[in-house]
């Protein structure tokens, strides 16, 4: 039993110095107006995921690019933006037409459903690289993560009054 404990203590310590990227979401928010009852199927409008980032390159590398993807959204940060700090936060805007339609049987239908919620857990995904420099020496860390988005039920836009009368 003692050296199983001892190799697997040995196995941390080799491997706490790597290369990481770390991805943390925030679900997105996107609001449904009231829907005809019936329709399984709704577009949503344009989304806004928020993500906070730690990255860590090993053996005294320097981040050199980091590459985020969503749908058909892409940003890139380089070494610049990056070395203000190994934790930040970024927001991308991922556009209507980049999400397919979501299965949303029977909900937002009713006006007394104005209010509601529902989480659509991993609806879309995100990559990511992280490209590490030591010298000449290049390295690469990827990583993906699900990306959840909440869908909020509202009524619709209330019209204009009809102009009156003095």
């Amino acid at each position: 039993m003692l050296i199983h404990v001892a190799l697997l203590t040995g196995l941390f310590f080799v491997f706490t110095d790597v290369d990481r990227l770390r991805v943390h979401p925030e679900p997105a928010v996107a609001v449904l107006t009231l829907q005809q009852a019936g329709r399984s199927l709704v577009r949503l409008s344009d989304v806004e995921f928020r993500l906070s980032l730690s990255t860590h390159c090993a053996k005294g590398g320097q981040p050199e690019s980091l590459s985020i993807t969503i749908a058909d959204t892409h940003m890139n940060l380089r070494a610049e933006e990056l070395q203000a700090g190994r934790k930040f936060d970024v927001a991308m805007r991922i556009p209507a037409r980049q999400i397919a339609p979501l299965a949303l049987h029977e909900f937002c239908i009713d006006p007394a459903s104005e209010g509601d919620s529902v989480l659509i857990t991993s609806a879309m995904a995100l990559q990511a690289s992280l490209r590490c420099s030591r010298g000449d020496d290049h390295s690469i860390v990827f990583a993906a993560q699900p990306l959840d988005i909440r869908v909020d039920c509202i009524s619709a836009a209330v019209t204009a009054a009809e102009p009156t009368a003095d």
